[in-house]
């Protein structure tokens, strides 16, 4: 539970973990952060200019390698910066015909917990509008 935030670890202390292990919260919790973090324009938030990414409803139009490598990029920075429970964060891109007008992205990142330091992998997908969505799973 140390790796909670700080609202997620009082509201567990309030609310049964309806049956998921300390593993699964802590994915979530990094889910909610991560998606939170990628859904947010630089300059929207007053306190932290730089939280967030740069705009890139035009990347969505145009996926060149050139965008792509340069969207990589911001997201291993975003990440490392704004995500300190995360690191060894490595981001790929992964082609998907099957998903026009959209980038995928795995990331892979280490955490500590109490039983040692584990691997998560998510994956992350920029659509044609610049929102993006992501899914979780174990490494």
């Amino acid at each position: 539970m140390q790796n909670l935030t700080l609202l997620e670890r009082i509201g567990a202390m309030e609310a049964p973990s309806g049956g998921l292990s300390e593993r699964q919260r802590l994915e979530r919790s990094l889910m909610r952060h991560l998606t939170s973090l990628l859904n947010t324009r630089r300059g929207s938030v007053p306190i932290a200019p730089d939280y967030g990414i740069a705009d890139v409803t035009d990347l969505g139009r145009s996926f060149t390698e050139e965008s792509i490598a340069e969207f990589k990029s911001e997201l291993e920075r975003i990440i490392m910066y704004y995500e300190p429970r995360l690191y060894k964060v490595q981001v790929k891109h992964t082609p998907r015909p099957d998903v026009p007008l959209s980038a995928v992205f795995g990331i892979e990142a280490a955490i500590n917990t109490p039983y040692g330091p584990q691997t998560l992998q998510f994956e992350t997908m920029l659509d044609a509008t610049g929102m993006v969505r992501m899914k979780g799973g174990e490494g």
